[in-house]
């Protein structure tokens, strides 16, 4: 006999679908502000080339008419402009300035009743003869845009007619034209490259939130099925657990908040409102996923209950990994007012470390020195190596703790902060010792906070001898 759910079930099931339903939305947020951002960029970068065309067309228009106008008043008269007794240089000018060029259609000068008296040979004026004409919004009523043609046979452009005038009075007036079409395939020439960029920060966004999300969401759902294991567990395997959790959440808190700080940067970007340049923002988005997968790996650990390899031969050039993770934790220092001294004198220190294990062990050590300072300060990373170990050191500005507390700050669950877990640091002394390393503490004599140092095992390459260094 199947047995109907009961109404707890079905509650507790409808309570599960809500995450997804915040995942959709949150997708079609991110989706709607990049849409939102790529019709303003498109829009103004339209208007842009526009004015920067018609700035053109219209300089050529009033230098024209000065030099017609020079010639009017050294004694010619409008006949020396018209067909078929137009003046040399005027024909010279339009073969050269209208003929010869893709973004000019026409060249004419008509007199005050309306009357064509020269034109270029570049186009028909038949097709002028049932122009419809319109103004453009936010430029002059002398700039206009004209349709030529009617039916298939239409086309459109952009026209700039400016009076010629003798002794303060109009006689005749110099109009000249972009063609439609080779405008808009300027426009369409210089926003594809936007179109990329812009649906690259889309991807990326959406595969940021979502995954984000995504994850959470597991996160969530395997938190509560560990509640309802605690509930019906004895009193140790409570406490236990509940020591886990609180572990794991100290470590993903760390990679979530700069995530989250990173996103809102990029929002900002978006919408116009952040300093930053397009290639900060993607080194963000970058470094961003990379911290999405090691908490995908976080959250493999808490529910299979995963310990460190302590096999494991990975060689990891360490220079490299600092510095990447500095551009990732760039907004949270930034935020807490946070400046980073990195020194290193060896490029190629090459130290026995998983890329996962050290990214886990520098945040860790980072976020420490960051809850110390909570009014800002300095935190000074030194990089070195030694005969046998890649050494590097993590120094702050802060208060430091007291010389017998140095050793117990490693044990799990110790914290000198009211609202810490106490196993940030443990955390970091055991994936250091399980990959052969080790780390110590004392007082920094030169900043006066603490000083930690890191010694990994170090691979000598064929060809390159590490030096000993102080």
């Amino acid at each position: 006999m199947i047995q109907k759910p009961s109404e707890k079930d079905l509650a507790l099931a409808r309570l599960r679908r809500l995450p997804m339903l915040g995942i959709f939305v949150a997708f079609l947020m991110v989706v709607g502000v990049c849409i939102a951002g790529l019709w303003n960029d498109l829009e103004r970068q339209h208007r842009l080339i526009l004015a920067s065309e018609i700035a053109n067309l219209q300089s050529h228009v009033e230098r024209t008419i000065l030099r017609i106008e020079s010639d009017l008043r050294q004694g010619k008269s409008l006949e020396d402009f018209s067909a078929p007794n137009v003046t040399d240089w005027l024909v010279e000018h339009w073969a050269r300035m209208i003929a010869s060029k893709p973004d000019r259609l026409y060249a004419l000068i008509e007199d005050s009743s309306g009357s064509v008296l020269a034109f270029s040979s570049k186009t028909d004026l038949s097709f002028l003869s049932d122009g419809n004409s319109v103004s453009i919004d936010g430029f002059p009523k002398s700039i206009r845009r004209i349709i030529l043609g009617q039916g298939a046979h239409s086309a459109t452009a952009v026209e700039v007619g400016l009076p010629i005038e003798l002794n303060d009075h109009r006689i005749a007036t110099y109009r000249t034209a972009i063609p439609g079409q080779w405008l808009e395939e300027r426009v369409s020439a210089s926003t594809r490259n936007r179109w990329l960029v812009w649906l690259a920060i889309l991807f990326a966004m959406s595969l940021i939130v979502s995954t984000t999300a995504i994850f959470l969401f597991r996160l969530g759902t395997h938190t509560q099925e560990l509640e309802q294991a605690l509930k019906t567990s004895e009193t140790r395997r409570l406490a236990d657990l509940s020591k886990l959790v609180v572990s794991m959440a100290h470590e993903l808190r760390n990679p979530l908040n700069s995530i989250r700080l990173n996103l809102f940067t990029s929002e900002k970007l978006i919408r116009g409102d952040s300093p930053i340049d397009q290639e900060e923002a993607l080194v963000m988005i970058h470094e961003s996923v990379s911290e999405i997968e090691r908490v995908n790996e976080l959250i493999g650990q808490l529910l299979g209950f995963v310990k460190a390899d302590e096999n494991q031969e990975t060689w990891l050039n360490l220079d490299n990994e600092i510095q990447s993770i500095l551009n990732f934790m760039k907004s949270t220092h930034d935020l807490h007012q946070i400046h980073i001294d990195y020194r290193f004198d060896e490029r190629n220190a090459v130290g026995k470390v998983s890329k996962k294990y050290f990214r886990q062990i520098l945040i860790n050590l980072l976020q420490n020195a960051r809850q110390a300072m909570p009014e800002g300060g300095l935190i000074h990373l030194h990089l070195h190596t030694s005969s046998q170990s890649v050494i590097l050191a993590v120094e702050d500005t802060g208060p430091g703790v007291a010389s017998n507390l140095f050793e117990t700050i490693f044990e799990p669950f110790f914290s000198t902060h009211q609202d810490g877990a106490g196993l940030g640091l443990a955390v970091v002394k055991n994936l250091i010792e399980a990959t052969g390393g080790s780390i110590s503490c004392q007082r920094s004599s030169r900043f006066g906070g603490m000083r930690f140092t890191l010694r990994f095992q170090s691979k000598f390459q064929a060809g390159s001898i590490l030096e000993a260094k102080s």
